[in-house]
């Protein structure tokens, strides 16, 4: 099963930046990777220019590059789906080749794992104020050495600054390594929950 993150954070923070160097490295360790950008723009959009964060991906060599909007991805599928659940099931399925999804964005999505990039200050206090809406948050990276140690006090995760990019990306493998799985079953669309028994039963018949 893919480890599915999400790089949050308010405009500019640098979630681009940041998860242009986690793909770029990840890909050179084998390991197979799909990118979901979120965009706030509800017209249609083909995106295919140089200058697009999307495009960026695309250059690293990533296959999967979706640009997800209100009503559509840039796969060009209507988007009816809007329960969280049914979507994240529907990209369990989609991206089940997959080692490591990174969604940039996503900031309200509470069934995927965020990791939230902070500018400055004045930002952590604005996180402070949504702290009780926040779902999967499982680090921080941040600017700003200063604003370590009120992250963590505040929030109990793991902070990094924005120059430990290598030590951000050990702890995100470390993910990755936990997620994988043999064995997804998927009924009428839905994912199956499976006790270790029920997967090693389908498993090894197979191996």
């Amino acid at each position: 099963m893919a480890f599915f993150l999400s790089l949050s954070g308010y405009h500019n923070a640098g979630k681009t930046t940041l998860g242009t160097f986690l793909v770029s490295e990840l890909k050179k360790k084998n390991y197979k990777i799909a990118v979901i950008k979120s965009c706030k723009l509800t017209e249609d959009i083909i995106d295919n220019n140089p200058s697009k964060d999307t495009w960026k991906y695309k250059a690293l060599g990533i296959e999967k590059v979706i640009l997800f909007q209100k009503e559509f991805f840039t796969l060009f599928q209507k988007n009816s789906i809007q329960d969280q659940k049914l979507l994240y099931h529907f990209f369990l399925s989609f991206f089940w080749k997959e080692d490591f999804v990174l969604f940039e964005g996503f900031k309200n999505f509470s069934l995927i794992s965020k990791i939230w990039i902070v500018k400055d200050e004045k930002e952590a206090d604005e996180i402070l104020k949504i702290k009780s809406q926040l779902r999967n948050l499982i680090g921080f990276v941040v600017k700003k050495k200063e604003t370590i140690n009120w992250l963590e006090n505040n929030f109990k995760y793991r902070a990094f600054l924005w120059e430990e990019k290598e030590k951000l990306l050990n702890f995100i493998e470390e993910e990755i390594k936990k997620h994988k799985e043999k064995v997804l079953l998927f009924v009428n669309d839905r994912l199956i929950p499976m006790n270790h028994f029920v997967s090693d039963v389908l498993k090894y018949p197979l191996l």
